[in-house]
């Protein structure tokens, strides 16, 4: 086995894009994270890394995305870049032969949860773990999830998927009206789909997320509190909707800004509530399952260099 490996890893989002150095022998080091709106393709990102001084002929990359991968061909869903793992190579200046792999950005969280540690976890209930399947759930600039079985790791794009009609009842309900416009799950359970279920709730226009949490947090009162809230608990129901689908018994995962801020806040607690209100023949496995938050924005890069090493050289568990 060659311990002197280095390969480039990235996890990029529809805002940011990471991007680090993984071995062997020195993990996953030289982070840095790069505003995609200062670029106008994941190319020129890749070209900025590799512009510091002092850096190592790469032996490999793994780069996830967040979009669709078929093949060597990816597609961002929430940003107008796309392109092919020749293209990367070419701008990265690997070496003939070498691997350029390119995977779903919440598949390579899905890699990444053997190696989570307890610092890069928050827990919202114990639950009892179950089966070998776990489900990472991510909600930021877009939604999507990604089903881990064992040691394998499957792609998704379920964002762009129908709500499920128990949802979209207690949605019309919350509204008190046909919830026109929120026909999928992303249109809902997003960054822009909290800001938008903001203004169809109140009437009012918001800048963004991060600023109706910070007017949550300051009055519980406000109307604020009740997107929140209300947002919350469709979010718990929609969890509930996820276990029979996928069958997560060792647990339901979750990742991404809005997430962290969400779950992270007291509004937890709509959300579990919503999360029990579901029904059904599995109701008393569902009620079980643990239910995690992943508090570590770079996490997914740790599934990359996973997938690259192991390609590279047969090791999967940098540190």
């Amino acid at each position: 086995m060659n311990t002197d490996v280095t390969v480039l890893v990235g996890d990029v989002g529809g805002s940011n894009t990471r991007l680090a150095l993984a071995g062997p022998e020195i993990g996953v080091t030289a982070l840095k994270s790069f505003d995609n709106d200062s670029f106008t393709s994941l190319e020129d990102v890749l070209t900025a890394y590799r512009a510091q001084p002092d850096l190592p002929e790469f032996q490999g990359a793994c780069i996830a995305v967040a979009g669709p991968v078929y093949g060597d061909e990816y597609r961002l869903t929430n940003r107008a870049w796309h392109g092919d793992a020749n293209g990367l190579a070419a701008r990265l200046q690997l070496p003939d032969g070498a691997r350029m792999d390119l995977i779903n950005d919440l598949a390579a969280l899905g890699h990444a949860l053997p190696v989570l540690s307890p610092g890069q976890l928050s827990s919202l209930r114990a639950g009892t773990q179950l089966g070998d399947q776990s489900l990472v759930v991510g909600l930021g600039t877009g939604f999507n999830v990604s089903l881990v079985a064992g040691t394998h790791t499957a792609g998704a794009e379920m964002g762009h998927a129908d709500l499920p009609a128990s949802v979209y009842r207690k949605l019309q309900t919350a509204l008190g009206r046909d919830p026109k416009g929120f026909n999928t799950n992303e249109d809902l359970f997003s960054g822009h789909g909290l800001v938008r279920f903001h203004q169809a709730m109140s009437g009012v226009a918001i800048a963004g997320g991060a600023q109706l949490m910070q007017e949550y947090q300051a009055d519980s009162d406000s109307a604020a509190a009740h997107t929140v809230e209300t947002w919350a608990e469709l979010l718990g129901l929609f969890a509930y909707n996820l276990v029979p689908t996928y069958m997560p018994g060792q647990g339901l995962f979750f990742a991404g800004s809005v997430s962290r801020a969400l779950l992270g806040s007291s509004a937890q607690m709509q959300f579990l509530e919503g999360f029990s209100q579901g029904d059904g023949l599995l109701q008393e496995q569902c009620q079980q399952i643990p239910l995690w938050v992943i508090t570590d924005d770079a996490a997914g890069v740790s599934g990359s260099a996973r997938v690259a090493l192991e390609a590279v050289s047969g090791v999967n568990n940098p540190s």
